[in-house]
């Protein structure tokens, strides 16, 4: 393996993308708590939940920007710099009603930062990683997700309420500008090249050559976008997208009203929202890898829906205490953890080769709008009518998505697609035959 293809190993990827999943913790889980020991209701930390989420729904739209300009190595440091910028911001600003709106510029400024962070490093890993270690990379990438949500949140949480809410935004800021160290061990992914590019590539060099570049591969992208769109399997995959199953939004609740009827001290949030929940949710989605190749991608996934329901159902009929918000919260994490495998599982399984970061980044952007509206949904009914119908709510939603997912797969019937094939390796020239001497 030469030096420009150097191996990376897996847990690489797990410290890269920690800022990805930390960033959304500290808002969902220590920014939540805080801002209801102020005497704030659980819309307005659903609001700001929602608020973080709201850039990666959309952030399909400057993919073709990460992968046109700069480098990914680049767009890494640039983005995690601007978003430890503004948890530093935090750190400067009291948690306050009356501060509400600077909190919630800086929240949405981290969050569209963080957008690039995570594109740069699906470009990375999809250039350094060989085939035989994709599933063990693609694990710790979303370990670095799942895990580090806990990490944000139980870290910043614990410090919060130990030393000070300024120590804590100080000390996150540090530890996920130090990820980008990790950079050091994986090699530059080449530029993505499209058809376009060889006509363009006899230009002289100059503004125009990178305009035409530029334009040539947004063009070829949004060609196999249009392509995936359109067939049966991009229709149940954008279907899909836009159900509530295995949104797992009621996670975004737990450490509001719920915690204080449930009698869960901060100790107790911070742990079952912290490193307890990144373990939980870790071997969720280990698990949902394990069902999306045993079960098939779309069984799969209903099936981390169904389980998120009973989990949700479990919690409602239990008695109301700190043990039954542990064991259930934490439960929920591992649900959560299932239908993040098992989504990825099924996204894989749609976007196929070519263009393949940006349409997963599209379906990825889509299928954070039910995250979006749940949330706003969830904190809603938490607020008006207590976390016991939230739940029953949340649960709700995953069988009737369920449901009309099942009726879209029968009248759609992806199976009777077939599948595109792929296009064949150039061959050598034959070599000349040999001549027999006699």
């Amino acid at each position: 393996m030469s030096a420009g293809h150097r191996k990376v190993h897996p847990y690489v990827w797990f410290i890269l993308n920690l800022p990805f999943g930390a960033t959304s913790g500290f808002v969902s889980v220590m920014l939540g708590f805080i801002l209801k020991k102020e005497g704030m209701g659980d819309d307005v930390i659903a609001s700001l939940v929602a608020l973080n989420l709201l850039p990666h729904t959309w952030k399909v739209f400057w993919a073709p920007i990460a992968d046109s300009t700069l480098t990914r190595k680049r767009w890494y440091i640039l983005a995690n710099v601007l978003s430890c910028l503004t948890i530093l911001g935090l750190a400067f600003v009291p948690i306050t009603k009356g501060n509400l709106g600077v909190i919630e510029i800086l929240v949405f400024l981290n969050s569209l930062a963080i957008t690039f962070v995570g594109m740069s490093v699906e470009g990375l890993m999809a250039h350094a990683t060989p085939p035989e270690e994709r599933g063990r990379a693609a694990g710790m990438f979303q370990a670095g997700n799942v895990g580090g949500a806990g990490f944000g949140g139980g870290l910043g949480l614990f410090l919060a309420e130990n030393v000070s809410t300024q120590v804590a935004f100080i000390v996150i800021a540090i530890v996920l500008f130090t990820c980008q160290l990790a950079l050091r061990l994986v090699p530059e992914a080449p530029p993505v090249k499209v058809a376009a590019e060889a006509h363009a590539e006899q230009a002289p060099r100059g503004l125009a050559h990178v305009g035409r570049v530029f334009v040539g591969r947004v063009i070829e992208v949004f060609k196999e976008l249009w392509q995936m769109v359109w067939s049966r399997r991009g229709i149940v995959a954008l279907t899909l997208c836009f159900m509530p199953i295995g949104s797992a939004a009621a996670q975004g609740i737990f450490s509001g009203q719920m915690a204080t009827d449930w009698g869960a001290s901060a100790e107790l949030v911070a742990t079952t929202s912290g490193l307890a929940a990144g373990v939980a949710a870790t071997f969720g989605c280990l698990l949902g890898g394990w069902m999306s190749d045993r079960m098939g991608r779309r069984l799969a996934y209903m099936a981390g829906g169904a389980l998120l329901a009973v989990i949700a159902i479990g919690m409602a009929i239990s008695p109301a205490n700190p043990t039954t918000y542990a064991i259930f919260t934490l439960a929920y994490q591992f649900g959560g953890g299932v239908a993040y495998g098992t989504f990825t599982g099924f996204v894989l399984d749609v976007i196929g080769k070519g263009a393949a970061a940006t349409k997963y980044n599209a379906l990825a952007s889509l299928s954070n709008i039910p995250i979006l509206y749940m949330t706003k949904v969830d904190g809603w009914i938490s607020t008006d009518h207590g976390p016991v119908t939230m739940l029953w709510g949340d649960a709700s939603s995953e069988i009737i998505g369920i449901m009309v997912f099942i009726l879209v797969l029968l009248i759609v019937r992806p199976g009777k697609e077939k599948l595109p094939e792929a296009s064949p390796e150039p061959q050598p020239a034959p070599l000349p035959e040999a001549k027999v001497i006699e």
